[in-house]
């Protein structure tokens, strides 16, 4: 099956404990500290279900927002709407979008970048970035880190939810390819209901890990510098093997 298949229909589920705020605020901070002019306009590429638009718009931002999955963005329409929002919300391709206007900062979070898996992939994400950045503006990115993804490499893990008397068990079995740069996650979603499994769902989901000087050659290649390599949500610290999660700021020339 596809990447967010029937997948989508539990996201929210499985990240309800995801710390949103947090990371948009830290994005203000990387905005406070890297952009040229001050940024009020956030396109957000790969929104899915619209955790940081929620909250970015709430604090004040103009967003809009892709994605090119139909079922993720029904549920970022609905919590638009439910928080009374003004967004812009596209569906499609992230790899060759142009929306015809520009923004103050481009976005993509939680590991959008990562499943850009070809050069082609990562290439087009990038053209599509500069396509709606002004010189100056920023695209911020985070992706699995290649050298921690190598030192400390995903085992098989599960995860157990129970919500609205259904039990969730999501298994997640990682199969690395080092040549590729790639971690193909193959995803079991069992739902069970009163002891019998109701539903199952299986779905695997290609993950590229990302090198700091991989990722400041395709911002050179498409129209950026890349400006700050950093763990997520830690602007201040440099990348080590023990980061698995970094963060990109590329700056439109």
């Amino acid at each position: 099956m596809s990447v967010f298949g029937e997948y989508a229909r539990f996201y929210d589920l499985l990240y309800e404990s995801k710390d949103y705020l947090g990371e948009c605020a830290f994005l203000e901070r990387i905005f406070e500290s890297h952009a040229l002019r001050p940024v009020r306009s956030v396109l957000d590429l790969g929104c899915g279900t619209g955790g940081h638009i929620v909250h970015l718009a709430r604090r004040g931002f103009e967003l809009a927002g892709l994605d090119r999955s139909e079922q993720m963005l029904a549920k970022a329409r609905r919590k638009v709407q439910e928080a009374g929002l003004a967004v812009d919300l596209h569906l499609g391709d992230l790899r060759d979008v142009n929306l015809g206007r520009t923004f103050d900062a481009v976005i993509a979070m939680f590991a959008v970048m990562s499943y850009q898996v070809s050069n082609a992939d990562l290439a087009g994400a990038f053209r599509s970035a500069r396509r709606h950045l002004a010189p100056g503006g920023l695209f911020v990115h985070d992706a699995w880190f290649g050298p921690a993804v190598l030192t400390n490499p995903p085992t098989d893990r599960y995860r157990i939810i129970e919500k609205d008397g259904d039990r969730v068990v999501r298994f997640a079995h990682p199969e690395i390819d080092v040549v590729r740069h790639l971690v193909t996650v193959h995803y079991k979603l069992l739902r069970l209901r009163g002891g019998a499994v109701v539903e199952e769902i299986d779905e695997a989901h290609p993950m590229r890990t990302l090198f700091v000087q991989e990722a400041a050659y395709f911002a050179e290649q498409n129209g950026f510098e890349l400006v700050r390599a950093c763990p997520f949500l830690e602007p201040e610290r440099v990348l080590t093997t023990d980061d698995w999660n970094a963060c990109f700021v590329a700056r439109a020339l």
